[in-house]
């Protein structure tokens, strides 16, 4: 009696919901359908992840380059304010740079620079350095790149790589240009 009751409740309350547009659904998804719509999204974040990846990749070795040249600017640019030399060292083992200024007398030696995040300076885990041209070698593991304001500016070229593109940092005197390149 009370299944009835309840019932014809529900029937009169169809009509009521009917007589203002409204409908009940007449069935609930089915498992082979929620299936299907999980095996399309399954296979949209498969295709778009891997971009996304290299999208992030791509964006920290633009981040190193424009580092990097912000740095060789900076050092030219103190050089010409300081009238002293100033020298980009950098060591391909450490995968690592430090901008330094000349102290004494003779300007024959040199401390980091401390007004430009100061310290060493290692690029990120995925970015290496792969050439060097332009650059003067001391010792085994330092390559200079020296800026004199009485001396000509230097020409010279820092290749970074990463997994799936190379840049190029160029040094033409006062310029300092990145060039890219995809693998």
């Amino acid at each position: 009696m009370m299944l009835q009751t309840m019932m014809s409740s529900l029937r009169k309350h169809d009509r009521t919901l009917s007589l203002y547009g409204f409908r009940r659904p007449l069935h609930a998804f089915t498992l082979l359908e929620l299936m299907v719509v999980l095996v399309i999204i399954a296979a949209m974040v498969a295709v778009t992840v891997p971009y996304a990846t290299r999208s992030n990749k791509s964006l920290k070795m633009k981040q190193e380059c424009l580092s990097m040249a912000e740095a060789i600017k900076y050092v030219a640019d103190l050089a010409m304010d300081t009238k002293k030399p100033t020298r980009i060292t950098i060591n391909p083992k450490t995968n690592s740079y430090l901008l330094e200024i000349a102290t004494g007398i003779n300007n024959q030696s040199f401390k980091p620079i401390e007004g430009f995040g100061g310290g060493i300076r290692y690029f990120g885990q995925s970015v290496r350095i792969i050439d060097m041209t332009g650059f003067s070698i001391e010792g085994k593991e330092r390559c200079l790149l020296v800026f004199e304001p009485t001396r000509q500016w230097p020409n010279a070229t820092i290749s970074l790589s990463s997994d799936d593109a190379i840049k190029t940092i160029k040094i033409r005197g006062k310029q300092v240009e990145i060039e890219d390149s995809t693998i």
